[in-house]
């Protein structure tokens, strides 16, 4: 297995590996790349021939329609089309997937259009799907599932989560959770507010988030095993 580091394949006239790249990247056989240098303005694609065994690491995009098993860390964006699968992690500030990814990823923004799929962790600021998620979900600031989204998760979190499809498992919103029309949610929900809408769905059982409860739990417990531990030292005083 190999290390791809991938600075835009596609590069503007003044690169003279445009062609070779366009070669390695426009065959269905397997090619050994270590290093490729382009502007950071331009594209990386890697055809729907193409099955890539390694990491890749560059700037600016990279659109994926064919098979990668290795992870990705792209400084801008990375695609993935629909015939696109990725067997790895992905790092980068936007990520848009029509195709498949096993694998964590970490990001500022994620769509998931309707094709889409994603497994095992996500990690955003903002998140959009209209696909499938059967994942960890974790979002600082908003998820949006729209109406053919579907998650199925362990916890799902962020301030702000709204649903127009469906959401099977754990979920907290710390600051809003909004259930529209046809929207469904079922499992355990953690919310400080929230708000359903007529057609809107909830099965399952909700709870109040505070979030001074972990500390407060914490310390409750702290008391009540110093408690005891000076119980016990004056037990043993006695005896």
């Amino acid at each position: 297995m190999v290390n791809l580091f991938i600075v835009n394949a596609i590069s503007g006239p003044e690169e003279s590996t445009k062609g070779e790249i366009m070669a390695i990247f426009g065959k269905s056989e397997k090619k050994t790349v270590t290093e490729v240098k382009s502007n950071s303005s331009s594209t990386t694609i890697i055809t729907s021939c193409m099955e890539i065994e390694g990491n890749i690491k560059g700037c600016g995009t990279i659109h994926i329609d064919g098979t990668v098993h290795g992870d990705l860390h792209i400084d801008e964006s990375v695609v993935i089309g629909k015939s696109g699968v990725v067997y790895g992690n992905v790092h980068a500030k936007k990520v848009m997937v029509s195709g498949k990814l096993k694998g964590s990823l970490s990001c500022n923004i994620l769509e998931v259009t309707q094709t889409g799929a994603i497994s095992n962790k996500i990690e955003a600021k903002e998140i959009i799907s209209d696909g499938t998620l059967e994942a960890v979900v974790m979002a600082e600031n908003m998820i949006h599932i729209t109406q053919n989204g579907k998650v199925e998760t362990e916890k799902m979190q962020s301030k702000h989560i709204v649903v127009n499809g469906h959401i099977v498992g754990s979920l907290i919103a710390t600051e809003l959770l909004e259930i529209n029309k046809d929207g469904q949610v079922k499992g355990e929900m953690t919310v400080k507010k929230i708000k359903v809408a007529e057609g809107g769905l909830m099965l399952g059982t909700m709870l109040t988030y505070e979030a001074s409860n972990t500390v407060k739990t914490v310390n409750t417990r702290s008391e009540e095993k110093s408690n005891n531990e000076n119980e016990s030292e004056k037990e043993t005083l006695e005896n």
